[in-house]
């Protein structure tokens, strides 16, 4: 079975880099300590988001790594919808973003800014900025991923892996043991964000990101489409084995900077030029294992399918509000023939590709 490449959520991607550079002590009886570690990890967690890219760029960085030697879309044109409701007139314009970008991704044609500047607010996955900057809210997330069966992450994976991942996070200054009781899940979600933010030139600040900046600034309305049980479900629902896997299979890839800096740069040409459903196809590449499969599709209902449908629904809750909403999730959300604006299709509504 062939996989697809997904680039994982928002909160996901950037919240799970950040935390590893913190500690956390557990207490699960004592309040006083609870104040005490929110205090020390709110610190230890803001240095984290600031030190983070440059971090895991300073290991990896070189002239073979940089993204830019191998974009060949300069002029940015990301896929984006109109919906209409044809029983209220209403209108919803959704684009598709791309959680990192490069230096050279804004600003953003006038199409997209027109539709920025019309609008009241912005509906994103997860406002991402106010998340960063909250302690409850991490808290809040980082503890759906923690094993509370007395287990750690060596119990969930094999030796050879735990070793494999252990040796690849110390060699970047991020390992930190105590986040042993976090689930392997995590663990591979964190990989793979480090492995991404090594790449030379990437800013992990995304197009959600931006504009969230930008409503914040304007004084327009920042809303959120998924919340956090949402976002974590992408790490969580991740089983052991196939965390197993992707652990093992993204450290070899990391192992040759060009080639994976090369296809990170596919899906970003990709969401740059628009050509959505390329995100759909499947990675020659990847050949999952046989038993895997079905881990691999229950994980693609969750993080994807259930998603796509989550979102539909706040873009018809939108749309029946008549809330004049910029709406923006990850391009993967209207890839192939499950997106949402498939979905709002077929739900009755009118749905155009707007044009360059």
């Amino acid at each position: 079975m062939k996989t697809k490449r997904i680039i994982a959520a928002a909160a996901a991607l950037i919240c799970a880099v950040g935390a590893f550079s913190c500690g956390k002590k557990k207490d699960e009886g004592s309040k006083e300590q609870e104040v005490t570690t929110a205090a020390q990890t709110e610190e230890q967690t803001t240095e984290a988001a600031e030190i983070t890219s440059e971090q895991a760029t300073a290991d990896d960085n070189d002239e073979e790594t940089d993204i830019n030697d191998y974009i060949s879309v300069t002029d940015v044109t990301p896929a984006m919808w109109k919906v209409t409701d044809p029983a209220t007139g209403n209108e919803l314009y959704m684009m598709g973003t791309v959680h990192v970008v490069t230096e050279n991704t804004f600003p953003l044609p006038d199409y997209v800014m027109d539709v920025y500047n019309k609008c009241d607010g912005v509906a994103v996955e997860i406002n991402i900025n106010s998340l960063m900057s909250d302690m409850s809210q991490l808290q809040e997330f980082y503890s759906k991923m923690v094993y509370t069966d007395g287990t750690t992450v060596k119990d969930h994976i094999s030796e050879e892996t735990y070793e494999k991942m252990k040796n690849f996070l110390s060699a970047k200054g991020m390992y930190n043991p105590m986040f042993e009781t976090y689930t392997a899940g995590f663990w591979a979600t964190q990989i793979e964000s480090l492995s991404i933010l090594s790449i030379g030139n990437i800013d992990e600040n995304g197009v959600d990101s931006k504009f969230i900046s930008m409503a914040t600034e304007d004084g327009k309305k920042v809303v959120d489409i998924e919340n956090i049980d949402i976002q974590a479900s992408v790490i969580t629902s991740i089983s052991d084995d196939l965390s197993d896997y992707m652990i093992t299979e993204t450290i070899d890839k990391a192992d040759d900077p060009t080639g994976y800096t090369k296809e990170f740069a596919e899906l970003y040409n990709a969401w740059a030029s628009g050509d959505i459903d390329k995100l759909d196809e499947e990675d020659d590449e990847e050949n999952l294992p046989e038993d895997l499969e079905d881990d691999y599709a229950d994980y693609m209902d969750v993080i994807l399918y259930k998603r796509n449908k989550g979102m539909a629904e706040k873009a018809e809750e939108y749309l029946k509000n008549g809330d004049k909403y910029f709406f923006m999730v990850g391009s993967a959300h209207f890839a192939g023939d499950k997106g949402v604006d498939d979905i709002l299709k077929d739900k009755g509504y009118t749905v155009e590709r707007v044009a360059a």
